[in-house]
Protein backbone atom coordinates (compact mmCIF):
# COMPACT_ATOMS: atom_id res chain seq x y z
CA UNK A 1 0.00 0.00 0.00
CA UNK A 2 1.42 3.09 -0.92
CA UNK A 3 2.01 5.84 1.50
CA UNK A 4 0.94 9.12 1.47
CA UNK A 5 2.28 12.65 3.56
CA UNK A 6 -0.08 13.41 6.34
CA UNK A 7 0.06 16.94 5.60
CA UNK A 8 -1.32 16.76 2.39
CA UNK A 9 -3.71 14.29 3.55
CA UNK A 10 -4.58 16.78 5.79
CA UNK A 11 -4.52 19.80 3.51
CA UNK A 12 -6.68 17.33 1.06
CA UNK A 13 -9.50 16.82 4.22
CA UNK A 14 -9.93 20.32 4.88
CA UNK A 15 -10.03 21.44 1.52
CA UNK A 16 -12.69 18.64 0.62
CA UNK A 17 -14.61 19.58 3.95
CA UNK A 18 -14.83 23.18 2.34
CA UNK A 19 -14.45 23.12 -1.20
CA UNK A 20 -11.95 25.92 -1.07
CA UNK A 21 -8.64 26.05 -1.18
CA UNK A 22 -8.79 29.47 0.67
CA UNK A 23 -10.92 27.79 4.05
CA UNK A 24 -8.79 25.41 3.67
CA UNK A 25 -5.78 27.21 4.43
CA UNK A 26 -7.61 29.31 6.71
CA UNK A 27 -8.73 26.19 9.03
CA UNK A 28 -5.26 24.87 8.92
CA UNK A 29 -3.08 28.60 9.69
CA UNK A 30 -1.05 28.38 6.41
CA UNK A 31 -0.66 30.00 3.02
CA UNK A 32 -3.03 29.48 0.13
CA UNK A 33 0.26 28.50 -1.83
CA UNK A 34 1.36 26.25 0.84
CA UNK A 35 -2.60 24.24 0.36
CA UNK A 36 -1.76 24.07 -3.62
CA UNK A 37 1.60 22.88 -3.25
CA UNK A 38 0.47 20.26 -0.74
CA UNK A 39 -2.62 18.89 -2.79
CA UNK A 40 -0.24 19.28 -6.36
CA UNK A 41 2.35 16.59 -4.04
CA UNK A 42 -0.98 14.19 -3.04
CA UNK A 43 -2.26 14.87 -6.78
CA UNK A 44 1.13 13.89 -8.51
CA UNK A 45 1.72 10.95 -5.90
CA UNK A 46 -1.59 9.51 -7.03
CA UNK A 47 -1.42 10.66 -10.53
CA UNK A 48 -4.84 12.21 -10.98
CA UNK A 49 -6.59 15.06 -10.03
CA UNK A 50 -8.71 15.20 -6.59
CA UNK A 51 -10.07 18.37 -7.43
CA UNK A 52 -12.19 20.04 -10.31
CA UNK A 53 -10.64 23.76 -10.67
CA UNK A 54 -12.89 26.60 -12.01
CA UNK A 55 -12.02 29.86 -10.90
CA UNK A 56 -12.25 30.24 -7.47
CA UNK A 57 -14.37 27.46 -7.15
CA UNK A 58 -13.17 23.82 -6.79
CA UNK A 59 -15.47 20.68 -6.66
CA UNK A 60 -13.75 16.78 -6.16
CA UNK A 61 -13.42 14.84 -8.95
CA UNK A 62 -14.49 10.86 -8.60
CA UNK A 63 -10.98 10.12 -7.06
CA UNK A 64 -11.40 13.18 -4.70
CA UNK A 65 -14.80 11.16 -3.51
CA UNK A 66 -13.27 8.21 -3.12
Amino acid sequence: MPSFPLNALRTFEAVAARLSFAKGAEALHVTPAAVSSQIRVLEERLGQPLFHRQGRQVTLTAAGRK
